[in-house]
């Protein structure tokens, strides 16, 4: 089983992968890039997976050593172990990650909304109008305008 300083290590490493997914999802976003967005979602779904597997193998070393398995049972253990100042600057590094993956993803789920919005007000436009007398109407077929045709109006 690997060490809790190699845990964290890997943990800080699969963190800066995924802010760099997250800006790379943000760019797409910006851009309206909905092609890459498929693939970047398949990518985090990915690196959630090992971001999970990463803390349950944090949670157990703890666990392990009696401590809980979780945010209060890593600073349980930094307590009793106040010299191994590599633990506690991999620690210090993924809490950063972390507040910052969880900004970044805020920020693009604000970006989703305006896009989803932005495209319902086009929908809603292009449905009123289908509403109104155009000249074609569903079938694809010339709409009878006042009781004539718009091509008889000429």
């Amino acid at each position: 089983m690997p060490t809790l300083l190699g845990t964290l290590t890997d943990e800080v490493a699969a963190m800066v992968a995924f802010i760099k997914l997250l800006t790379r999802e943000q760019q797409a976003l910006t851009d309206g890039d909905t092609e890459a967005l498929g693939p970047i979602g398949e990518e985090k779904a990915a690196l959630v997976d090992r971001l999970n597997l990463y803390g349950e193998q944090r949670n157990k070393q703890l666990a392990a050593t009696g401590l809980g398995a979780d945010r209060l049972g890593m600073e349980a253990w930094l307590a009793a172990n106040p010299k191994d100042a590599a633990v506690r600057q991999q620690w210090a590094r993924l809490k950063a990650c972390v507040n910052e993956a969880r900004e970044l993803n805020l920020l693009n789920g604000k970006l989703i909304a305006l896009r989803l919005q932005a495209n319902q007000q086009v929908l809603g436009a292009l449905l009123s109008t289908q509403n109104q007398n155009n000249l074609y109407g569903r079938d694809g077929q010339p709409t009878q305008l006042s009781g004539r045709r718009i091509i008889d109006a000429v």
